[in-house]
């Protein structure tokens, strides 16, 4: 494992990426910037999900519970 610290692109840095002609620097960034979006996103969602499953059970038990008394 390395011991390299992982530098954040911002979009500016993209722009001037592009600004500056480095295509592959801006090509990096932009992807870079749309993974973290992403993976924003998939966090978000997962929670989400989780959240609703678990009311969803706990809707289910409490019905049951009230149907058997």
């Amino acid at each position: 494992m390395s011991d390299e610290e992982t530098v954040a692109v911002t979009s500016v840095d993209a722009v001037n990426m592009a600004a500056d002609g480095d295509v592959n620097g801006f090509k990096s960034a932009i992807n870079d910037l749309l993974m973290d979006r992403v993976k924003d996103t998939v966090d978000l969602k997962r929670f989400e999900v989780q959240n609703n499953f678990m009311s969803s059970v706990s809707d289910d038990v409490e019905q049951e519970t009230e149907t058997e008394e």
